[in-house]
């Protein structure tokens, strides 16, 4: 469970990433983005799996550890 919380902290970044390359693509060609704009959305949706997982974990760990959490 710990390493769930600690890579969607550090997945953070990514996603920062992420959002900055799907607002500038409104603005700038897709040759000058950061990151392609699949790879952008991919990247949001795994987070969005990420922290799900995360969630799910701590209610398993708390219904596990007898409601003590």
């Amino acid at each position: 469970m710990r390493w769930l919380e600690m890579l969607s902290d550090r997945f953070g970044a990514f996603e920062a990433v992420a959002h900055s390359t799907i607002k500038l693509a409104r603005y700038a060609p897709e040759d000058e983005l950061s990151m392609d704009l699949l790879l952008a959305d991919a990247i949001l949706e795994f987070g969005d799996d990420l922290r799900e997982a995360s969630a799910a974990a701590n209610e398993w760990a708390r219904i596990n550890s007898g409601g003590k959490r």
